[in-house]
């Protein structure tokens, strides 16, 4: 079995490979893929220690959407997860896989 296959066999649910831009305390990323049960997200940072894993990390999305009569909505998606994991990428950017820890509120603005 492949690193591939065994990672997604380990999925709950289905990943969307999207960019978004990701909002967390005194922070701002982007997003690389997002599912029901967390997200994974990119952020430069100088305390990597904010993103130890089992951290609570506060988070809010923001996305806009297309409607079927061409009108454009924005979209608001706050919550909470704990951090998984970190990956260090180049210098002080930081991958980081979250677990949503309760219900992302979703709001249409």
């Amino acid at each position: 079995m492949t690193t591939t296959e065994k990672d997604y066999s380990k999925r709950v649910s289905e990943r969307l490979d999207v960019a978004l831009r990701i909002s967390i305390p005194d922070q701002k990323g982007e997003t690389v893929n997002i599912s029901a049960t967390g997200v994974y997200f990119e952020v430069i940072t100088d305390d990597i220690d904010a993103f130890f894993p089992g951290t609570i990390i506060p988070i809010q999305i923001r996305t806009s959407a297309t409607t079927p009569d061409f009108k454009t909505i924005d979209i608001n998606l706050k919550g909470k997860g704990s951090v998984v994991r970190n990956d260090i990428r180049d210098g002080n950017r930081l991958g980081v896989a979250l677990e949503f820890t309760e219900k992302i509120d979703i709001q249409m603005v």
